[in-house]
């Protein structure tokens, strides 16, 4: 069997986006032996192979397996074709050769399985990657400094989706990286926002995602009066807490929580949005010290430039942030026409001034959420699962929030003839075309590994893909490696 696949021409991959491979999760993984390329001989050590965005990553593993001396190998799979190769003297062998017919990689597997595993993950990268010809826009949802948000429709799926454009002339590409890699780690929880394809083209990244017709709490909050009763704070406060657990597992910080950024699925459920200042860090107690998110919602650690910087717990005072806004309608230390310099002195200095009706136990919450002191604000020590146990939540059953099995507060109006009665009409009467140009521009070529499809959970291959490979090994008869492999970790133990 051959997978033919005719890409895009060869680019050199740069260290960035070396970088941005490297904080990708991988999609496959295991270890192969490798045949030598300068002699035909077999190497008696095991390769770990990992298949991240369209790239075959590979190494050399050693007992003393470090992970800063891995002298890692990449190919873009888009590229190559892929044989199956029957070789009974060295097992399950396949073979992977460049665009260019040069350089051509042997690996074999232990039995038949594991070769197919990889040859089904590599059929699944192997398709016609995302363009913007691949939808019809139809409405502008919203626009920023850095770009823009479409409504659009799949030509082939007819399905809604919302594509954020972002102009990689007017962005970091360290930015566009971040927030494309953080939305495929937390791209599987139920209240945030998955990730269904990237790519970026010409001037311009594209990350598209499900529609959510529901538009945001900051809308819904201004349409209910201003803001919510508690009871609808509690709703809403429990979904989001469940899914920042979630991004805080994988040590992933998100410091741009706002009403703005949570948005509503038809039936009135949340997903969490916009991972632009995103970060993953080394470890849940790992540290960063850049600046940035929105003014009134900024911690004071971050505020004050805290000489040990800032970690997760800054999501924790975020969290405290909207829930007080969901109630009061407006932040915590929030002043209209206030400027910068005065919005942080309130937030380092002053102390909060609480609504006189709120009960005990949410002022009690929103207290220790606030506490300007890190090391002493609610969930430092072991994070969201601390704010669960709060008297404010005593009566919230996890499992049916999970599984939304809880009645939303309100269920968003209908979208309407237009499909954006719940968005901001400042934004959707403006021009919504997408203007790409058709040659290869120097971002798009240091963009590598950037296209992204979400895999079909009910296949396990990506969206899409027309390729397939029959797996003709008895999966109850198969022996257990005698390696463990941490998928995202890439911890291996030989």
């Amino acid at each position: 069997m051959v997978l033919n696949v005719f890409g895009r021409r060869d680019t050199n991959i740069s260290e960035e986006s070396k970088q941005f491979l490297n904080s990708l999760p991988s999609t496959f993984i295991n270890l192969f032996r490798k045949r030598r390329q300068l002699f035909p001989v077999w190497s008696s050590n095991k390769y770990c192979a990992m298949i991240k965005s369209t790239y075959l990553v590979y190494y050399r593993v050693t007992k003393t397996d470090d992970a800063n001396e891995r002298a890692l190998k990449y190919m873009n799979l888009l590229k190559c074709t892929i044989k199956i190769i029957d070789d009974d003297t060295a097992g399950y062998v396949f073979c992977i050769t460049p665009e260019n017919g040069k350089g051509s990689i042997f690996f074999a597997a232990d039995n038949e399985k594991d070769r197919a595993k990889f040859a089904r993950q590599a059929a699944a990268v192997q398709r016609q990657a995302p363009s913007v010809n691949d939808f019809e826009t139809l409405k502008l949802l919203g626009k920023g400094h850095y770009g823009r948000v479409i409504l659009a429709r799949g030509v082939a799926d007819q399905q809604l989706y919302a594509i954020k454009e972002m102009k990689l002339n007017q962005v970091k590409a360290k930015v566009v990286y971040t927030e494309r890699s953080v939305m495929e780690w937390a791209s599987s929880h139920p209240f945030i926002l998955s990730l269904d394809y990237a790519f970026a083209r010409g001037k311009s990244a594209f990350l598209v995602s499900k529609f959510m017709p529901g538009g945001d709490l900051f809308l819904h909050m201004q349409n209910n009066g201003g803001c919510f009763n508690e009871d609808a704070v509690r709703f809403y406060g429990a979904e989001l807490l469940l899914a920042l657990e979630y991004m805080h597992s994988m040590s992933i910080l998100h410091r741009d929580i706002k009403p703005e950024n949570v948005l509503l699925d038809v039936d009135g459920h949340i997903k969490l949005a916009d991972m632009g200042l995103a970060k993953r860090l080394d470890s849940k107690t790992g540290r960063t010290k850049t600046m940035c998110g929105t003014d009134t919602y900024l911690p004071p650690e971050m505020v004050g430039r805290h000489q040990g910087g800032h970690g997760l717990p800054v999501d924790l005072w975020q969290f405290g942030c909207i829930l007080f806004e969901l109630r009061a309608g407006y932040p915590p230390f929030y002043i209209p026409q206030s400027s910068q310099k005065s919005t942080h002195q309130r937030i380092l200095y002053q102390s909060v001034r609480y609504p006189n009706n709120i009960t005990k136990d949410f002022k009690a919450l929103l207290m220790q959420l606030l506490e300007k002191k890190q090391e002493e604000r609610l969930g430092f020590e072991n994070g969201f699962a601390e704010v669960k146990k709060h008297a404010f939540f005593k009566n919230i059953d996890w499992d049916k929030v999970l599984k939304k099995q809880l009645v939303p507060p309100l269920i968003p109006g209908p979208a309407g003839d237009n499909l954006v009665n719940n968005f901001d009409p400042q934004f959707t009467e403006q021009p919504h075309k997408i203007y790409i140009a058709e040659e290869l521009s120097a971002y798009e070529r240091d963009f590598a590994g950037f296209d992204y499809v979400r895999q079909s959970e009910e296949r396990g291959v990506a969206t899409g893909s027309s390729a397939s490979v029959k797996d003709t090994s008895d999966e109850e008869g198969d022996e257990k490696p005698e390696v463990e492999l941490d998928i995202d970790a890439v911890q291996i133990k030989v």
